[in-house]
């Protein structure tokens, strides 16, 4: 990554910009909304335990050390994904998020959720992530 972000600075023109995002190392957390309540209800994880997050911050921090790029702002928000039921989420997982994990307890516990006669709910995925611009040098 270090190697990507080095090559970019080399296109980049004097003063360029470059915007990082990236979710945050904290695993997503997966809500059951009924009626105006959210409920908890686990954790994702991933096959590699979001190594690629943790990576993606090193690099960043090593050229902004090396003095290739200095921070001009920070932020985080919320990526949200919206769901009918905790099957569809699931779906949505397996075809586009291919190392996501949704453990049986957690599935389990959200499916059971959604057994109230409440008509509207929907399963929440919340990512956190960072957010940041950059100064070439």
């Amino acid at each position: 990554m270090v190697h990507a972000l080095e090559k970019v600075h080399r296109l980049l023109k004097a003063d360029g910009e470059l915007i990082d995002i990236h979710p945050m190392f904290d695993p997503p957390a997966f809500e059951v909304r009924v009626g105006e309540k959210k409920f908890p209800v686990g954790w994702l994880r991933e096959t590699d335990d979001y190594e690629e997050y943790e990576l993606a911050d090193e690099a960043v921090n090593d050229v902004v050390q090396r003095g290739l790029f200095s921070i001009e702002r920070k932020g985080t928000f919320s990526f949200i994904t919206h769901a009918d039921s905790a099957a569809e989420l699931r779906q949505y997982l397996i075809d586009e998020w291919k190392d996501a994990i949704i453990d049986e307890i957690t599935f389990a516990h959200a499916a059971e959720m959604f057994n109230s006669i409440e008509r509207d709910k929907e399963m929440i995925l919340r990512v956190s992530t960072n957010i940041a611009r950059y100064r070439s040098l």
